[in-house]
């Protein structure tokens, strides 16, 4: 016997229902994440931002999205504020090179730049700042997320091997903007307030809440393929941390900071959490055309090593779609730990 218009009209509603719910608990069965730093509530949050963002993604990219984002918080270091002396504080005469030590009274610089002199009282908020450089892994979800191009998709087609495509090698950029947004989507994500960290932010937590140190590995020297990478960019978690628990602050990838470049800024920063310019100066450098340039900060493994006063500006928008050398990490921009 078929089922009567009567019968039909109530069981509609019901399978719509029920279809409901099952689509409902396999989101909820395909979108998991444990976590003993991320509340649950702020997991369910970060769930449903990403449907709410990326509805068409696919169960499995909501689900590594999700991870991402509950990494990115987990991996956040909580940095007390406090004041230091920023920029060029001097280096003991004729140190040594790769292990440099400070004393009171020293005549000589640790730099010959400069665009990092003088150096000034900066005292800065409370914040929190990743543990990691951003890995090629995280870029990639993003692309993917955003419908944006793989990088270094052919390399990989041609070189699967290859150290510069593999998942947790720190993920290169093809500008700031790039990094900003990055970032910023997080922020998205999570409901909280991530960001590229300032340049001073950057350096107090590279120098240890701003000791006078000059490397920001584990022990403020450099010993190649022990504590500082040589020829090769990698894996956001080799060699061992800074006393604070960072690591590759010293040498991996430079990495992009928020602040736009001004040589002379130094000159004039304000005192308390230093922004850089409000508006980008026009400056010129050495073999390049009069423009403006953001700020890098770190070595990386085409440059010798860099103290950490060291400055490096760079056009906004790098002229290779993808450049290993720059990379980024992320801040939380709170006085409060996102844990």
């Amino acid at each position: 016997m078929l089922p009567t218009p009567r019968i039909l009209a109530i069981a509609a509603p019901i399978l719509a229902i029920t279809a409901g719910l099952a689509a409902f608990f396999a989101t909820q069965a395909t979108a998991t994440v444990t976590s003993d730093k991320a509340s649950a509530e702020r997991i369910q949050l970060i769930q449903q931002n990403i449907d709410s963002l990326h509805p068409d993604a696919s169960s499995e990219l909501k689900q590594q999205i999700l991870e991402i984002a509950v990494k990115a918080i987990e991996n956040q270091i909580f940095v007390e504020g406090g004041s230091f002396m920023m920029g060029d504080f001097g280096m003991k005469c004729k140190s040594d090179r790769y292990a440099p030590t400070w004393e009171e009274g020293t005549e000589c610089y640790a730099t010959f730049h400069q665009d990092d002199k003088p150096a000034h009282k900066v005292t800065l908020s409370s914040y929190s700042l990743s543990k990691y450089e951003t890995s090629l892994y995280e870029k990639e979800r993003y692309h993917l997320a955003h419908g944006l191009p793989q990088p270094l998709e052919k390399r990989r087609k041609k070189k699967p091997d290859h150290w510069s495509v593999q998942p947790n090698v720190a993920a290169g950029t093809g500008g700031w903007q790039e990094a900003k947004d990055q970032c910023l989507w997080l922020g998205k994500l999570t409901g909280y307030a991530f960001d590229l960290p300032t340049e001073a932010q950057w350096e107090f937590a590279a120098r240890n809440r701003g000791q006078k140190i000059f490397y920001a590995t584990n022990d403020g020297t450099i010993r190649r393929h022990d504590n500082t990478p040589d020829d090769e960019i990698y894996p956001v978690d080799s060699f061992p941390p800074s006393p604070l628990g960072f690591h590759h602050m010293q040498s991996n990838a430079s990495e992009w900071v928020n602040d736009w470049y001004d040589d002379k800024y130094y000159q004039h920063s304000p005192e308390h959490d230093p922004q850089g310019p409000s508006e980008p100066p026009i400056v010129k450098l050495i073999n390049e055309d009069p423009g403006h340039f953001r700020v890098l900060r770190g070595g990386n493994i085409s440059w010798d090593p860099t103290v950490m006063t060291n400055r490096a500006p760079y056009p906004e928008k790098i002229k290779a779609p993808y450049y290993g050398n720059f990379s980024f990490r992320c801040a939380v921009q709170s006085p409060k730990p996102v844990y």
